[in-house]
């Protein structure tokens, strides 16, 4: 059973990826009334029922993948019921149960399936095996062109009023996707700061003094709060201004250096996932001009 989505719909549209945890029902209610807020018009939910398989399956496992397909089936078709009753008539909520793997699915809506906003659960480190969607949020966050929203298992949705964009100071004017960035926070109707945390006062370096003044260029219109921290637990530094300031969602842009040197092989995106309280919003950084 697949999605069906009209060409140049996409910014209405909020894919939502479910497993049914706690986590994943939890980031589905987010994802709910977040649209809410940014008048989107329509939400989908998508369940993946991949399984690997060998060459030979046994009439017992053919019988008991049909009768979790028909389960699966009837939870989406109860959360869509429920959703829809909670919901104003005019959002148009979906649900698919899709046999692809995962990453195929999120491919299918970076190039032919236009959406505006992906968003998935995480559960605390402890649970983070036992959840589907859990385990394969961070790998998404690596795949997807499309703005990814983490949203952790115990968050409640509370009105976007403020936004931190946590970013780097380096090459800002060739790979920060400022527009998508500015779209989304102008949806929201939401406050912008911006922040770089670094340690041993690297900001204060000539290259790094240029690269406050591209960041500038690039923000000053939109009128944000300007911050600088020290903290050596990049991680740690974000959410302690997150909270000191009272944010209702962190953005960042992970990058395959600098800030967010080798993201996705060391600790730092789990730490903010895994630790973080509040919504995080990933967007894929522009490619080197």
């Amino acid at each position: 059973m697949g999605i069906s989505a009209e060409p140049g719909n996409n910014a209405g549209t909020i894919v939502i990826f479910t497993d049914f945890s706690n986590a994943a029902l939890n980031a589905t209610n987010y994802a709910v009334a977040l649209a809410g807020q940014l008048n989107a018009s329509r939400l989908l939910i998508c369940y993946s029922e991949h399984v690997p398989t060998t060459m030979e399956m046994s009439t017992q496992s053919i019988r008991l993948t049909e009768q979790e397909h028909q389960r699966c089936l009837k939870q989406l078709t109860t959360l869509q019921d429920e959703l829809q009753s909670r919901f104003n008539k005019r959002m148009v909520i979906e649900t698919s149960i899709d046999q692809r793997p995962l990453d195929e699915i999120v491919n299918s809506y970076n190039q032919d399936q236009p959406a505006g906003l992906v968003v998935m659960g995480i559960a605390g480190k402890n649970q983070l095996e036992r959840t589907f969607i859990g385990s394969n949020t961070i790998r998404v966050a690596r795949i997807t062109a499309i703005p990814l929203l983490i949203v952790p298992e115990h968050t409640t949705f509370n009105v976007i009023e403020k936004v931190v964009f946590a970013c780097d100071l380096k090459k800002v004017s060739q790979t920060t996707p400022a527009l998508a960035i500015k779209r989304m926070v102008n949806k929201l109707g939401a406050k912008l700061s911006i922040l770089n945390v670094d340690h041993n006062e690297e900001r204060f370096n000539p290259d790094t003094i240029a690269e406050m003044t591209a960041l500038h260029q690039l923000w000053d219109n939109e009128q944000p709060e300007y911050h600088y921290t020290d903290n050596e637990d990049i991680a740690k530094g974000v959410m302690d201004f997150a909270d000191e300031h009272q944010m209702q969602m962190v953005i960042a842009v992970p990058k395959a250096y600098g800030f967010f040197e080798n993201l996705f092989h060391s600790s730092l995106t789990r730490k903010l996932a895994y630790h973080i309280h509040l919504p995080l919003l990933l967007f894929k950084e522009e490619k080197l001009k």
